[in-house]
């Protein structure tokens, strides 16, 4: 493996550096089948960056047992990551600069962005401080939607999915298959199941008619990176076309980092105050918070049956402690939503009989 990446890299790297002055290092992954590798040089030898990033696709660069996203016709044929890298880049959203590819083999090398997360900034500067960061990366968030709003999406492959109908179901039923059946080793009767989808089926409709634009899809503390005193965005590469406060949702509703809801309430206002005047939320705070809780209970519950997922089929259990987190805010949301005068009694009920401390 180590030599396949040396034939790659070397290239890219000044001539007075051999291969035995190169350091090849696998990092962390999460949840993803990619592989990352940080490639290092003694800086005394090189007049460029001493570190770079590779990534490494999976073989067919498909990931089996991913969310199945369908690709519309006339979508571009390079691979997600590099089409969505070139399109944000365009519009000067902050993202890794591609240094070299091999479409071939699946490699990509990038621009090292060290490993500083918004989550790890958070916990390192506490609670009161951490706030301002997260601040700077909903203003982010505020202008990549912004741009890609104003400029189109163009020959973006998010223009050519969607977070439609279909894709949001099979997300619930993801979760009924792996965060109540799997996790609790049970087999639900079909008449609870039939509740189940349709009063999501429900939601899923509702979602679907919010107003739309480009999703990162996975805009959170761990996909944000404090590189050179500004965030950059990572992990872009299953960009959609979807509900525009998905992303926002998933900032705000981490599984790494948990705000208090005077927090929370603080920073969606902060996003709703900051929006220009032709942004679909602008000044229709009601909405904003309605579509808000409504999205958090499909993305949560989504990410429940993700994390146990992770677990029963890629081994890795790494991400079970973080199920309590996900469903105690889908409780809250129902809650809020209940407050609102939402009827979501059905789903409430099915997931209080089912989850403990539901």
């Amino acid at each position: 493996m180590h030599e396949d990446i040396l034939n790659f890299v070397a290239p890219h790297l000044d001539s007075k550096v051999s291969p035995q002055d190169i350091s090849i290092t696998k990092l962390f992954g999460q949840a993803s089948y990619r592989e990352y590798y940080r490639i290092t040089t003694p800086s005394s030898l090189v007049p460029r960056p001493s570190s770079l990033v590779l990534m490494k696709l999976p073989n067919g660069f498909a990931s089996p047992a991913e969310e199945v996203t369908k690709i519309g016709e006339g979508a571009s044929k390079e691979l997600p990551f590099l089409n969505v890298q070139k399109y944000l880049n365009t519009l000067e959203i902050p993202v890794p600069q591609v240094l070299a590819t091999d479409e071939q083999n699946g490699l990509i090398l990038l621009e090292d962005l060290g490993d500083t997360s918004l989550e790890i900034l958070y916990r390192n500067a506490g609670s009161e401080f951490g706030l301002v960061y997260y601040k700077k990366v909903v203003e982010l968030l505020i202008d990549l939607q912004t741009k890609t709003q104003q400029n189109g999406f163009g020959p973006c492959v998010a223009s050519f999915r969607k977070f439609d109908v279909e894709l949001l179901n099979w997300e619930f039923n993801h979760f009924l298959e792996y965060g109540i059946e799997d996790r609790l080793g049970i087999t639900l009767e079909e008449n609870e199941k039939r509740v189940f989808r349709e009063t999501t089926a429900h939601i899923s409709s509702i979602i679907a008619h919010m107003p739309q634009g480009f999703v990162h899809r996975d805009y959170q503390s761990r996909n944000l990176m404090f590189h050179n005193m500004n965030f950059t965005l990572i992990d872009f590469q299953d960009a959609l076309t979807g509900p525009v406060l998905y992303d926002l949702v998933a900032l705000l509703r981490d599984s790494y980092v948990c705000f208090t809801p005077e927090q929370t309430m603080g920073l969606l206002s902060h996003y709703q105050q900051n929006l220009p005047a032709e942004h679909p939320y602008h000044d229709k705070w009601n909405a904003l918070l309605s579509d808000f809780y409504l999205i958090t209970i499909q993305r949560k519950l989504k990410d429940a049956g993700r994390f146990q997922f992770i677990n029963t089929v890629k081994k890795n259990p790494g991400f079970l402690p973080n199920i309590p987190r996900s469903l105690e805010y889908v409780r809250q949301a129902l809650e809020t939503l209940r407050e609102m005068k939402y009827d979501c009694a059905e789903l409430s009920g099915f997931l209080k009989k089912h989850l403990e401390n539901f």
